[in-house]
């Protein structure tokens, strides 16, 4: 005899949401597998232990699907209870601290200059080794006159020379004419230095003349009223005496004027 069973199975998935308002991702909510499971038995030709058994084979069965249909509901909807983690609120980044502005540079205080002291230029022209082109111009024809004042500078020159060992200088008429020149000029356009605003330096003067030289030097005084006061005055003068004694001369010119007591020494090489 055979015995029909009707078996029927309700089943619903309940989404619960989670506690914190307005996520509604379903992945964190928790689910609910609810099953009603019926039974009926339809066949009414079987004995009643026959009716028995098949409900009791139907309803395994029947509980068996709820499982099953539990075990989808949970894989599909995550993982029940389960709070997602929260988003972390943003953080304010830490202050970074504005690094200690360079001052601005300081202009040191201007240092004064101080003022620059004019020194009487020296009274000696030191030798000059290099030799300047000669001067095209003619030296003067016309008989010149060494005075005495002059020939005893000389003398007392080639004096002191002899007892330092040296060779004595041979007195130059022309080179003394050009020394007078320039302690005129002095004399006359009120000045006191080895450049001349007339003729220029010794060495330039020396070329206009048409004085030829390899090495030369100039000594210029004033105030003195003998030759001999001069010359001594020249030789406590470190720079003056080097000139004196200077080996490399072999030519000495001397003028004198007495506007003035202007004394000129030229030497030549």
């Amino acid at each position: 005899m055979v015995c029909l069973v009707s078996v029927s199975v309700l089943a619903a998935n309940t989404y619960r949401k989670n506690a914190v308002e307005g996520d509604n991702d379903a992945s964190g909510g928790q689910v609910e597998a609810v099953a009603e499971i019926k039974t009926e038995i339809i066949g009414q030709n079987c004995d009643p232990a026959t009716a028995e058994a098949a409900a009791k084979e139907a309803a395994a069965a029947a509980e068996k699907a709820v499982a099953e249909v539990a075990k989808i509901a949970e894989s599909g909807c995550g993982t029940p209870g389960t709070k997602p983690a929260e988003k972390p609120d943003a953080t304010t980044p830490a202050e970074t601290t504005k690094p200690t502005e360079k001052p601005a540079a300081t202009t040191p205080s201007e240092t004064t200059k101080p003022a620059e002291t004019t020194q009487k230029p020296a009274e000696t022209t030191p030798a000059e080794t290099t030799k300047p082109a000669e001067s095209t111009q003619a030296p003067s024809t016309g008989a010149y006159t060494v005075s005495a004042e002059e020939r005893e500078v000389v003398r007392l020159v080639n004096e002191i020379r002899r007892s330092n060992g040296l060779s004595e200088l041979t007195l130059n008429e022309e080179l003394s004419r050009v020394a007078r020149i320039k302690s005129e000029d002095m004399a006359k356009n009120s000045y006191f230095s080895h450049n001349s605003p007339t003729y220029g330096s010794p060495f330039d003067m020396m070329k206009k003349f048409g004085i030829s030289y390899r090495t030369a030097g100039e000594n210029i005084a004033k105030g003195q009223r003998s030759a001999q006061a001069v010359v001594d005055a020249w030789m406590n003068s470190e720079g003056h005496r080097a000139n004196i004694l200077n080996p490399s001369f072999t030519q000495i010119g001397v003028g004198f004027t007495s506007n003035g007591y202007i004394w000129t020494q030229m030497f030549i090489g």
